[in-house]
């Protein structure tokens, strides 16, 4: 399974070639990170309390929220590409891109800042939980305050690598159209 994601990752990174030089690495790489995270979740001793097991758990989910951060910038980056020269991708694809930007502004803002930008009077917006899942890696419950509830979503980071993949796939497919 990894090298075909590896595979896929690099092949949708290629259709940045002759629209932005810098998303090439980035996208490899982080192609390549997300792969290795998957990997390694499987061999996560969760209940395990040695030091060098929480160690390996501790830096595993530092590594993956890094991934997170390092996943949204691609993201925004492509959408502020769009609204500035407009990608030459289908209408689909670009509600496709608008969706997994705000799914990935929600994991981000609470990893990141405890709150939004500009908003110097509520402290905490959000709040992220991380856990691990032995069938699904690492995870964050994101809490936030509605206007009369306490809201919970979860989120996978193997799911927002799936999602941005797909995405990529799709932008790839596009612009090899036009």
């Amino acid at each position: 399974m990894g090298e075909i994601r590896k595979s896929e990752w690099l092949d949708s990174s290629l259709a940045f070639v002759g629209i932005e030089m810098l998303l090439l690495g980035e996208i490899q790489a982080l192609g390549e990170l997300d792969v290795e995270l998957i990997e390694d979740s499987a061999k996560i001793k969760i209940n395990s309390q040695t030091e060098e097991d929480q160690q390996i758990k501790r830096r595993h989910f530092l590594i993956s929220k890094l991934w997170i951060l390092g996943a949204y910038e691609v993201v925004r980056f492509l959408n502020d590409l769009d609204k500035q020269r407009g990608l030459l991708v289908n209408d689909l694809t670009k509600s496709e891109l608008r969706d997994v930007l705000t799914t990935f502004t929600k994991v981000r803002v609470p990893l990141a800042k405890f709150q939004k930008a500009g908003n110097n009077k509520k402290l905490y917006e959000s709040i992220a939980d991380s856990f691990i899942d032995q069938n699904n890696g690492v995870g964050w419950k994101v809490y936030s305050l509605g206007k009369n509830d306490l809201r919970k979503e979860i989120f996978l980071r193997k799911d927002l690598g799936d999602r941005l993949l797909k995405l990529l796939k799709n932008i790839k497919k596009d612009l090899t159209k036009n």
